[in-house]
């Protein structure tokens, strides 16, 4: 009997515990979701991700050849703001079918952000590949994605 207080905390500590661990798991999950078109097809992301790290939010969305990574300053993200793809602060990198592409001209807005939580937006663009004029991209897409750090 003179163990069942000790037991007893060492069962309630065990589940406390328990459960922060499955709250930290849940929150390091990346979860969301991301859509590109390029030159007319629809190309499956997968789940995409985002972070900050010193003051800079990346937002990536990568399956197989082809997706999109995005810098932006998190100081200089708000809700309804338009970034210009060309002349904008922001790292804008579009991969499609193996070849990055650089924008020339286009838009990103962001249409949804809360601080270290939550950042939606949509973007579309015309570009040449990377090292390239004759090869050219017209894409669009959007992003909705919970940041997990």
């Amino acid at each position: 009997m003179k163990n069942t207080p000790k037991i007893l905390v060492l069962l309630v500590l065990t589940l406390f515990v328990s459960s922060c661990f499955k709250k930290l798991k849940e929150d390091l999950t990346p979860s969301g979701s991301a859509t590109l078109i390029a030159n007319g097809t629809s190309v499956n992301l997968g789940t995409p991700t985002a972070v900050t790290l010193l003051g800079v939010v990346t937002i990536e969305a990568n399956k197989d050849k082809s997706g999109y990574t995005i810098l932006l300053n998190k100081a200089d993200i708000k809700a309804g703001k338009t970034y210009d793809l060309k002349s904008s602060t922001g790292v804008f990198t579009f991969l499609h079918d193996g070849t990055y592409y650089s924008p020339s001209t286009g838009t990103l807005e962001i249409t949804k952000f809360t601080d270290n939580k939550v950042v939606e937006g949509k973007f579309s663009f015309e570009g040449n590949a990377v090292g390239s004029t004759s090869k050219k991209m017209t894409a669009s897409g959007t992003f909705s994605v919970n940041i997990i750090l």
